[in-house]
């Protein structure tokens, strides 16, 4: 009997363990909700645009200090009508995929290519939940490479869409 006890409560640690591994819950806020409920010591860095856009940038140190696999990964929340109705997770440069790794992990596993390795992969995934959009993005960049979730409110997409045309037009 203590031994099936001893057993379940190790299989039960294994699975908790497991589960939060990936626990950094970089959410620091509800879709929807202003900038200004944003609490976090020290404050975070405020960039507003000329196209009606405020994005908070966030160091996922602040908000996930045990998560040592999204070190060196920063949060950006998009703000539009001071609402908040983008996440971004950015990180580049690192020689590791603990991004797509994360990503898998929340959102969902999605099959790579046989032929190339992980490290190598470069494209977009895209998943959907009942309230938002989110995308996984392994690109090139100049010197380097970068990893990027991008998680959209449905509720404000077309607003999002909106916002980034401005932006375009203006890189014309």
């Amino acid at each position: 009997m203590i031994k099936k006890i001893v057993i379940t409560s190790l299989s039960l640690l294994i699975f908790i363990t497991t589960s939060v591994a990936y626990a950094c819950e970089f959410k620091i806020g509800q879709f929807g909700d202003p900038k200004e409920k944003i609490k976090i010591d020290p404050p975070p860095v405020f960039f507003s645009d000329e196209f009606g856009g405020h994005t908070i940038v966030i160091p996922t140190e602040e908000i996930c200090r045990d998560e040592v696999n999204l070190l060196g990964t920063v949060v950006m929340n998009l703000y539009i009508d001071n609402k908040l109705s983008q996440i971004r997770l950015e990180r580049g440069n690192m020689n590791d995929r603990n991004l797509m790794d994360f990503a898998m992990k929340k959102y969902g596993s999605f099959r790579l290519p046989q032929e190339i390795d992980k490290m190598n992969w470069r494209g977009t995934h895209r998943w959907e939940s009942d309230s938002e959009y989110i995308v996984y993005v392994a690109s090139n960049i100049q010197n380097g490479f970068i990893e990027i979730i991008e998680i959209t409110s449905k509720l404000y997409s077309n607003g999002v869409a909106k916002y980034y045309e401005k932006f375009a037009k203006r890189l014309e």
